[in-house]
């Protein structure tokens, strides 16, 4: 049974090897549908990002690990070992301040203020990705667009607005500094021409592949007489021979030739 299983799966192998010009013409033609579709029926995106660093203010009382609010200033002073718990509990706050259509609105105003545009706070908002970073007090917005002048112009924006808006919600107790700036992209985002056209012809070369097999496994026709004991255990008793069929013009010469002996033999006679 085991051999049979390897025989079977042997003989799927050299099928697709014996194919493999159906299956490289099938991956060519699947990179040319996915160039076709990426310069026809999508719009390239560019991205650009900046990330900040969130820490509380040195301005505290300390008591041991506790938190205390006093009664002159009504703000929280925090130990030094609880300032980056406190941050880090900050974060989602701040996060979600910043998909507000307020916080958005703002920043598009304050960028056409700038650069004399007319964005919208939803222009802002469908662009922007805001994630904090697992285990630190440090967040990523990440803007992506279909001009890499645009996304790079909106997260410069944000090296602005960000920390006057987290200074403003929370009295100072919390101050971001930023981490890494934002660069404009020289090239488009993860799924651009080359790639999208690597997965077409990955997925060409795969149906490729799956018809080979397909049509291999459906088969059932006896393709030699080994076959046929091997499968049916039925003695073979004779065979049919196969004659290959000479070309028109072989044909034809030998047409020729037969009749001009013919002749030649009837003028002998």
């Amino acid at each position: 049974m085991q051999m049979n299983i390897d025989e079977n799966v042997q003989k799927l192998l050299m099928a697709i090897l014996r194919k493999w010009k159906v299956i490289v013409l099938f991956a060519v033609i699947g990179a040319l549908v996915g160039y076709f579709y990426t310069a026809n029926f999508t719009q390239l995106q560019y991205t650009s990002s900046v990330e900040f660093l969130a820490y509380a203010t040195d301005s505290q009382y300390e008591i041991g690990d506790s938190t205390v609010r006093t009664a002159s200033s009504d703000q929280m002073r925090i130990s030094n070992t609880s300032k980056m718990n406190y941050a880090m509990n900050m974060l989602n706050t701040y996060i979600e301040i910043m998909n507000t259509n307020e916080f958005t609105s703002k920043v598009a105003q304050d960028l056409n203020d700038r650069k004399n545009s007319s964005y919208t706070g939803g222009d802002v908002k469908s662009a922007m990705s805001v994630k904090a970073i697992e285990n630190t007090a440090m967040f990523k917005i990440t803007v992506t667009t279909a001009s890499a002048d645009l996304s790079y112009e909106i997260a410069h924006q944000l090296e602005t607005s960000v920390p006057e808006m987290i200074s403003e919600t929370n009295s100072g107790l919390i101050n971001v500094s930023i981490e890494d700036r934002p660069v404009k992209a020289s090239a488009a985002g993860s799924l651009g021409y080359a790639k999208k056209c690597s997965i077409a012809a990955a997925v060409g070369a795969v149906i490729a592949v799956a018809y080979i097999v397909l049509r291999n496994l459906l088969d059932v026709r006896i393709h030699s007489s080994e076959e046929l004991v091997e499968k049916y255990n039925l003695p073979v008793l004779g065979s049919i021979p196969s004659f290959e069929i000479k070309s028109t013009s072989q044909s034809r010469a030998t047409v020729s030739k037969d009749s001009a002996a013919n002749e030649k033999a009837k003028g002998d006679e």
